[in-house]
């Protein structure tokens, strides 16, 4: 932002991805675990930011790059986009750090990317719901 050196709230997480997060054949991820991360870094940095989440409205763009397996290390990034009187737009995006590889035994070794590779990244739309009278 022009005009703005305060440096704006972000949301991170990095998480190693596991077989529970998936119920595809070789470990692949669903686009679905990405997207629920995506929510939870969104609310972390409400949180952060305003000391409260809202509720997911709308995912206004995801794009999904590459495939992403169990034993990932990704990271997920969240910036304020634009903020109304009860919405506020989100950009997330969600990178790999370490891609996992399997060297048999039980053992694993992985190929840690740096920069971490760009496998995804959406707009979100969150709302603080109408308060209600009371009854």
């Amino acid at each position: 932002m022009a005009g703005n050196d305060e440096k704006q709230p972000e949301g991170f997480l990095r998480v190693r991805l596991g077989l529970h997060d998936t119920h595809y054949p070789n470990g692949l991820i669903p686009a679905a675990t990405i997207l629920r991360l995506f929510a939870d870094c969104s609310s972390e940095l409400g949180i952060r930011a305003e000391g409260t989440d809202l509720y997911l409205a709308a995912y206004e763009k995801a794009e999904f790059f590459k495939p992403v397996y169990a034993g990932d290390y990704i990271e997920i990034r969240a910036r304020r986009l634009s903020k109304g009187n009860r919405s506020r737009r989100t950009a997330v995006e969600a990178r790999r750090a370490m891609e996992s590889k399997e060297l048999g035994g039980g053992l694993s070794g992985g190929i840690f990317h740096d920069p971490p590779e760009l496998i995804a990244q959406a707009v979100m739309i969150a709302v603080r719901p109408r308060e209600t009278p009371p009854s």
